[in-house]
C-alpha cells in the first residue's frame, strides 16, 4: 500500500511488525523461486505494564536488526477506510487528485487529513465500468507509525492494510484459483475477504469477535448473524463482480478452537468450509505456537507482501 518509505536495506525477505495494545508481533518471510514462503524469524513480545512503547520497539529493533531489514507494518481498522468506488477516467498522474474528490464525501475525516492509495480490480467486460479501491489513511495514524518506528530505528518501508494481509495468506490456498472466502477474527470483530487469483475482490467487517464467540452460552445468535453476513458477501461478490459463485470458505487458524462455529457454518452454508493450515502453506523454521497464530495472522500476511508498485 503506502510504498513511499523505501530505502536499501541488507537482509533478505520483509519483517513485519504489528503492534498492538498489549504487545509486538514480529514475522520475517523469505521468498525462493519455486518454493513456498518461509518464516525465518517471528516472536510476540508483550508490552509491560507502564513500560516504554519506544523502549519496547528499541529493543525488538535491536535484537532482530532490522535497522538492516526491509519493514513494514499494519494500519488499525479505525485508522482509515477501505472504499469501493469507480476507477476515475484520467491520466495515471490525475488519478491522485481524482480520486480525492472522488471519496471526500465518504470518509469521516477531511480529505485534507487523508493519504491515498488504490489498486485497480481485474478488468471486467465491457459493459460494466472499471472498479478499484480507493484507501484513505488518516495522516496523524501514519505519521506516529512512522515516528515511533524511526525513533527504534527500524528501516520501515511498507504501511499496509489487513484485508491485504489476509489476502495475501488467502493467495496460498489452492482454492484461490477460482475464488475463496476466508473469515479470521479478532476479539473485537471479524474480517472476511472474497479473493480470486491473488486479487482482493470484497471485504467486510463483522461485529462478532472472539469476545462473543468464545463466551459460554447463548451462542447461537451469534453464529446466525456470522451465516448470514457471509452468505450476503458471497451474493454480492457473485452478482456486483459478476464472478462465479464461491464454493470455499477458510476460516483463520484460531477458528480450529470453535469447532462448534465450525459445524454451523457447515451446517448453514452451500459451501465447503474448512479451516487453515499455516503448515501446509509455508515453512516455518521454528514452529509458532498455536496460540499465536491468531494474534500474529496478520503481521504474517503483511510479512508475505511482493507488491513493488503503488499509486
Amino acid at each position: 500500500m503506502f510504498d513511499w518509505l523505501k530505502r536499501s536495506g541488507m537482509q533478505s525477505g520483509l519483517t513485519a511488525i504489528g503492534l498492538q495494545s498489549d504487545g509486538v508481533c514480529v514475522v520475517r518471510v523469505t521468498h525462493e523461486r519455486g518454493q513456498r514462503p518461509r518464516v525465518v524469524a517471528w516472536e510476540r513480545r508483550a508490552q509491560e505494564e507502564g513500560g516504554s512503547e519506544v523502549k519496547l520497539m528499541q529493543r525488538i529493533s535491536a535484537d532482530h536488526q532490522l535497522k538492516r531489514a526491509h519493514c513494514t507494518t499494519l494500519l488499525d481498522t479505525s485508522e482509515y477506510s477501505l472504499l469501493l468506488t469507480e476507477a476515475p477516467d484520467v491520466k495515471p498522474d490525475e488519478l491522485k487528485t481524482a480520486l480525492r474528490w472522488r471519496v471526500k464525501d465518504l470518509i469521516d475525516f477531511h480529505i485534507n487529513d487523508a493519504t491515498l492509495d488504490a489498486f485497480e480490480l481485474p478488468g471486467s467486460d465491457g459493459n460494466k465500468a472499471r472498479e478499484m479501491y480507493a484507501i484513505a489513511a488518516r495522516n496523524d495514524a501514519i505519521r506516529r507509525r512512522v515516528d515511533l518506528l524511526q525513533v527504534a530505528g527500524i528501516n520501515l518501508e511498507v504501511i499496509d492494510i489487513p484485508e491485504m494481509a489476509q489476502r495475501n495468506l488467502a493467495a496460498l490456498l489452492p482454492e484461490d484459483a477460482k475464488g475463496v472466502a476466508v473469515i479470521s477474527f479478532s476479539n473485537r470483530g471479524g474480517l472476511l475477504t472474497v479473493s480470486k487469483q491473488g486479487e482482493l475482490y470484497l471485504s467486510r467487517n463483522l461485529d462478532v469477535g472472539l469476545d462473543h464467540l468464545t463466551q459460554s452460552g447463548g451462542l447461537t445468535g451469534y453464529y446466525d448473524h456470522v451465516v448470514l453476513e457471509i452468505q450476503r458477501s458471497l451474493d454480492y461478490y457473485e452478482s456486483h463482480f459478476r464472478q462465479s459463485p464461491v464454493q470455499h470458505l477458510v476460516l483463520a487458524p484460531a477458528a480450529a478452537r470453535m469447532p462448534e462455529l465450525l459445524e454451523h457454518l457447515r451446517a448453514n452454508l452451500s459451501v465447503s468450509v474448512s479451516v487453515m493450515s499455516l503448515a501446509d502453506l509455508i515453512e516455518i523454521d521454528a514452529a509458532m505456537p498455536a496460540e499465536l497464530e491468531g494474534p500474529c495472522l496478520f503481521t504474517l500476511g503483511a510479512a508475505l507482501r511482493r507488491e513493488e508498485k503503488s499509486l
